[in-house]
């Protein structure tokens, strides 16, 4: 039997998610890769789900959605400081097509962005 080890299995996803999901330049000019949902690490994995859920629920207030729609954005980001300053001095209207941009290639299966 093969020992898995982690460092190995870390490498293996980083290279295989290289490059991989939505880009987008932040407000200060860097670039910033919008995480597909498969390349998310476990604590930002759980978050954004959560996330999600806010965000595509008709319970919660629309306050509440947008709040969810901004951390989605920072927690799927490679660069979360870089993408809470663009969030922060973007219009809702402009954050929500990101957003929705993101969605559209973010779920497993779907193709690379």
């Amino acid at each position: 039997m093969t020992t898995l080890d982690f460092a190995n299995l870390k490498a293996e996803a980083e290279r295989k998610h290289a490059g991989k999901g939505m880009p987008f330049i932040a407000k200060s000019g860097k670039k910033v890769r919008l995480r597909r949902i498969e390349a998310l690490p476990g604590g930002d994995l759980k978050t954004v789900l959560a996330l999600l859920d806010l965000v595509q629920s008709e319970k919660v207030s629309n306050e509440k959605r947008i709040d969810a729609m901004s951390a989605l954005l920072v927690a799927v980001a490679s660069d979360k400081k870089a993408m809470r300053e663009s969030v922060d001095a973007l219009p809702l209207e402009q954050a929500m097509v990101v957003v929705e941009r993101w969605m559209e290639g973010a779920a497993p299966g779907e193709a690379s962005a």
